[in-house]
């Protein structure tokens, strides 16, 4: 006998054999089981998933001859000849070398004659959106009315294509991509069958680049078996064989995306041009890993081990503490924006390039855009009254949840000058931790510091620094390297200062003359503001004017 294909040779014969459409499958057997089987139906989904097998399946159960039965019994006639394609009453045909209203009027004549050797003549009638619209119009009295002995099983990737006559016609169903956990189950079971050893991580690759479509993934596996050696499947043959990009080389190319190192990311991308890559395969390359450490950051390990190989997630776990989902997000936008400008582009290089040095800088560029406008969406819906509050002490006061929420753990005799001090080594740490949240904080400085609640002024005309160190994730970082430095537990809060840098300083000098700092504690004073006045011309000398 000639060698058959895994994707043939695996074929499923009963419906509990089929993979992943277990609501379809129980319509169906229990269509059987009541006797309520209509005469047309139009099975709809993404190739590989299982439609015409089904179609097989179900011409299996409703032709057998201990049927109609939702088992089959694979050994009658009737069973064995539509298994092999060759049943003179079940007809597969092709709805795309068969789309003319000649075919579809032959079609019809035929239908009046009577089973040959079974209860009903079926039509399994594939890529049916293919037939042309006077096709399907010379169908539609045969379909709305056909003779007993008939029954019509459509099917097509593309129902959106099939007129809205037809469709009300039929019963459908939507067959579902399959999960990569099903796929590799799949897999597994058919090389365990085989007696062929494999690596479970390039099983993972496999149904990873399968896509959803198990015929996919077995068509891979028949490749992949012929290039094993001494019968082992490994990672190396699978990427290999679907010429991937080496996981190392994505995994250096996205840490210098995050750690914004423009320079080391535009180098990698070169090299791997210089190495053949197409810049399309390289971007969605990208995207592919950046989804995968927003699911890291997303799902719990045990779901992650359904969907990703195992060696992979702890590598994944430890690049996804670097960075926000936020910002994965926004990566992700910008590397989508660029595949779908690449297709048209006269220079697709340039074009990737610009989105990584975007990338590099999302802390000063687009970024900034984007979160000033969804904070100006938020402003609008407080007054005039308010909206100063919301950035400052005032808020916290008033609403003791919050403060609540902030008190530290411990109180310790720590003064606002020790903190300012080791302030500029924070965000020093900071620009090796995550470089976004240190850029934030360039224009920043401690303010104040009351009960072990730290108040952190950021000089900046952009509301997004401030907005962007209030979130949990970053607030937690800046609390713990604080903890680390000074050795006491305490709480960060930030408000929105102005775009002077040297304001603050000029009023911490002022308090350094006793004389000020106790009028300011009798009068329970304060500095507004520090103006410059030039009153001794001749001497050329600056006094300042305090208000």
């Amino acid at each position: 006998m000639s060698y058959l294909v895994i994707a043939r040779k695996w074929r499923p014969q009963r419906f509990e054999d089929i993979v992943g459409q277990e609501h379809i499958t129980t319509v169906l057997e229990n269509a059987i089981k009541l006797d309520r089987i209509s005469h047309a139906y139009l099975f709809t989904g993404p190739r590989g998933v299982g439609k015409t097998t089904t179609a097989r399946v179900f011409s299996k159960a409703l032709n057998c001859i201990q049927g109609p039965t939702p088992i089959p019994c694979l050994e009658c006639n009737n069973c064995v000849e539509i298994a092999k394609g060759s049943s003179l009453d079940v007809l597969e045909i092709d709805g795309a070398s068969n789309r003319g209203i000649e075919q579809v009027r032959d079609l019809r004549e035929n239908a009046k004659l009577k089973p040959v050797n079974s209860r009903f003549k079926i039509y399994i009638i594939d890529e049916v959106h293919m037939l042309t619209e006077p096709a399907f119009n010379a169908l539609l009295k045969t379909l709305e009315e056909p003779p007993e002995h008939v029954k019509f099983i459509f099917a097509t990737t593309q129902p959106n294509k099939i007129p809205l006559t037809i469709l009300s016609r039929c019963q459908r169903f939507d067959f579902r991509p399959l999960s990569i956990k099903l796929i590799k189950q799949k897999l597994i079971q058919i090389l365990e069958e085989e007696g062929i050893t494999y690596e479970e991580d390039a099983i993972t690759k496999i149904a990873l680049a399968a896509d959803g479509s198990l015929r996919d993934a077995e068509s891979i596996l028949d490749q992949v078996i012929c290039l094993a050696r001494d019968g082992r499947i490994d990672s190396k043959i699978v990427e290999g064989l679907l010429r991937s990009i080496e996981k190392e080389v994505i995994r250096e190319l996205t840490q210098a995306l995050i750690n914004g190192d423009e320079r080391e990311s535009l180098k990698i991308l070169d090299r791997l041009i210089s190495e053949g890559k197409d810049i399309i395969q390289i971007a969605e390359a990208i995207i592919l890993y950046f989804r995968h450490l927003l699911l890291v950051k997303i799902l719990h390990k045990e779901e992650l081990k359904n969907i990703l190989p195992v060696a992979e997630i702890e590598i994944l776990e430890h690049q996804a503490k670097q960075i926000s989902k936020e910002e994965i997000l926004f990566i992700m936008e910008i590397i989508m924006e660029v595949i779908s400008r690449l297709r048209y582009s006269f220079f697709p290089r340039v074009l990737l390039e610009v989105g990584f040095i975007k990338i590099c800088n999302r802390a000063r560029y687009q970024l900034i855009t984007h979160v000033e406008e969804n904070c100006a969406e938020k402003r609008t819906k407080y007054t005039p009254d308010n909206k100063d509050d919301i950035d400052g002490e005032k808020h916290n006061r008033e609403n003791p949840d919050i403060r609540e929420e902030r008190t530290p753990f411990r109180k310790d005799n720590l003064s606002l000058e020790e903190v300012r001090k080791v302030w500029p080594e924070i965000i020093e740490i900071l620009k090796e931790k995550k470089m976004s949240l240190a850029s934030c904080l360039m224009n920043s400085e401690v303010d104040k510091l009351e009960n072990n609640l730290l108040t952190v002024r950021i000089n900046s005309q952009s509301s997004f620094p401030t907005e962007f160190l209030k979130e949990r994730e970053n607030k937690m970082l800046v609390e713990e390297l604080l903890n680390q430095k000074l050795n006491v537990r305490l709480a960060v809060t930030c408000i929105k200062g102005n775009n002077d840098r040297g304001e603050m300083s000029k009023k911490r000098e002022i308090f350094k003359n006793p004389k000020l700092k106790k009028i300011s504690t009798i009068l329970n004073a304060k500095i507004l503001k520090v103006v410059e006045e030039d009153e001794s011309r001749d001497s050329g000398q600056t006094d300042r004017k305090v208000q």
